[in-house]
C-alpha cells in the first residue's frame, strides 16, 4: 500500500522541484557503524550474519519516513512498507537480483529469505523476477570481501528512478569493536543528510534492543 503525497502542503515541494531537475540527484553518504551487538547476537542465535543485519536494516529502513518516499508518475509517493533487493552471490563467481519481503517476525522473514536465496542461487543472468524491479525496495549489495571508505552506486538516472541504494562491507575490528562500512546513495529530491542521519542514529540506537 502507498499513498500520494500532496505537494502543494508538502514542505519540501521546492527542495523536490530543485533537485528533480538535476542530472544526477542522487547525493551519497559512506560511514562506519558500530555494529558488535548484531553480529554477536547472530552468532548466539545461530544465525547468518547476512539475513541477521538485513533485516535489522529493514526494520530501521522502516522506521525511518523519508527512506519510503518515491517518485512515480511525477508524483511523490509513501510506501507503508519496504523491503529489500540484494545481489546474491553464486559459486561460479556471478551474482542475481532477488527479493526479501520484509516481516517483523525474525524467524518467518529468513524462511522466506533463505528460499529466494535459493532460487537465485539455481538460476542464471541477472534471475530478475516480478518483484525484483518493484519500487517499494532498498537496493542492497553486501561486499564482505574488503572495508571501503567511499563507494559510488550504479543508478538508473534518465529512467527517473528513485530507489536508495545501500551496501555494507567487511568487518573492521577496532579494538572490542566490529565496526560496519555502509554506503547510503538517495534521491536529494526526497530526502537531506538530516534523514540519512536519523537513519544512522537508528542502527546505532537499535541495537541496545536486540
Amino acid at each position: 500500500m502507498k499513498q500520494v503525497i500532496n505537494l502543494d502542503d508538502w514542505n519540501r515541494k521546492e527542495h523536490f522541484n530543485f533537485f528533480s531537475a538535476f542530472d544526477d540527484p542522487f547525493f551519497g553518504v559512506t560511514t562506519t557503524v558500530d555494529f558488535t551487538n548484531v553480529y554477536q547476537q547472530s552468532k548466539k542465535r545461530g544465525i547468518s550474519f547476512f539475513l541477521y543485519s538485513v533485516h535489522f536494516l529493514l526494520k530501521c529502513i522502516n522506521d525511518t519516513t523519508a527512506f519510503k518516499l518515491r517518485i512515480e508518475k511525477r508524483q511523490v509517493v509513501q510506501y507503508d512498507k519496504i523491503n529489500i533487493s540484494p545481489t546474491i552471490g553464486r559459486e561460479d563467481g556471478t551474482f542475481g537480483f532477488g527479493f526479501f519481503e520484509y516481516d517483523a517476525n525474525l524467524d518467518l522473514f529468513i524462511e522466506n529469505a533463505g528460499k529466494e536465496i535459493n532460487r537465485v542461487k539455481n538460476s542464471t543472468g541477472l534471475s530478475f523476477s516480478e518483484n525484483t524491479g518493484r519500487e517499494d525496495v532498498i537496493r542492497y549489495s553486501a561486499l564482505p570481501w574488503f572495508a571501503f571508505s567511499e563507494m559510488k552506486h550504479a543508478g538508473s538516472i534518465k529512467t527517473g528512478d528513485s530507489v536508495p541504494r545501500i551496501s555494507t562491507g567487511k568487518l573492521i575490528q577496532d579494538e572490542e569493536k566490529l565496526l560496519l562500512p555502509i554506503s547510503i546513495s538517495v534521491h536529494h529530491g526526497l530526502m537531506d543528510g538530516r534523514n540519512v542521519a536519523e537513519f544512522i542514529q537508528r542502527l546505532k540506537d537499535g541495537q541496545t534492543t536486540l
